[in-house]
């Protein structure tokens, strides 16, 4: 029975996740933070919740992976292809490549959100918190701009004219226009990407200000009344 529990709390992960809505724009303008999808804790009152969120910045902060997996579920979800298992996660957790310390803690560091609206389920909550809601376009086109004023610029360069500045919102990535007059330097190589904010405007913004929408996530439920990493994964 666990396993189906947990193939199906996976399901709603995603669900919730991906999907294209701007939902998100409605119910975030109350909360605190400089930025609609500024990081936020929604799961301060959840029974259990405060150790469970201690023991897990310790884990990291001290990358013990006995600690970690003590958090875990035997099977957790590491990836689409297959990879599972908390021997499977000790093992990348040091290796750097995947599911590394660092993707867990960035994504910690982002906050917790539950279920909004009638998708409320508190038995399951998810790092970053804004995993939880629904908001952006394509999935693999939508990004965070992570950060207070950052620059959308008319050009990839740090000395290009601003054309506003964002915070912590959604933009779509335009993969179409990362070539540079017609040149063979991509976004990578100029450390921008070509992006469409909500209001239409186009522009560049830093590699470094800005976070997938399908990045490293982690998915908790509560098994049996006790808080439960049941998935780490980034993609779709």
């Amino acid at each position: 029975m666990r396993r189906i529990l947990v193939r199906n709390i996976l399901t709603v992960v995603l669900a919730a996740g991906l999907a294209a809505a701007p939902a998100i724009a409605q119910t975030a303008g109350s909360a605190e933070g400089p930025g609609p999808l500024a990081p936020r804790d929604e799961c301060t009152g959840l029974p259990g919740y405060a150790e469970f969120h201690q023991r897990l910045e310790r884990a990291i902060s001290l990358r013990d992976a006995d600690a970690l997996i003590a958090l875990t579920d035997p099977d957790v979800t590491l990836d689409f292809g297959g990879g599972s298992g908390v021997e499977e996660l000790r093992k990348r957790l040091d290796g750097g490549a995947y599911n590394s310390w660092r993707n867990l803690a960035d994504a910690v560091r982002l906050g917790c959100g539950i279920g909004e609206d009638a998708a409320q389920d508190t038995d399951y909550i998810a790092f970053p918190w804004y995993f939880t809601k629904t908001f952006g376009g394509e999935v693999f086109e939508t990004v965070i701009v992570t950060g207070v004023d950052v620059p959308l610029r008319f050009a990839p360069a740090d000395d290009a004219r601003v054309i506003e500045r964002i915070s912590w919102d959604w933009a779509l990535v335009r993969y179409d226009d990362q070539y540079v007059d017609g040149a063979k330097a991509t976004d990578q190589q100029t450390g921008y990407q070509a992006v469409t904010t909500q209001d239409g405007a186009a522009g560049y913004i830093a590699d470094h200000a800005l976070r997938s929408i399908v990045d490293y996530r982690i998915a908790v439920n509560r098994i049996d009344g006790k808080w439960t990493i049941t998935a780490f994964v980034a993609g779709d």
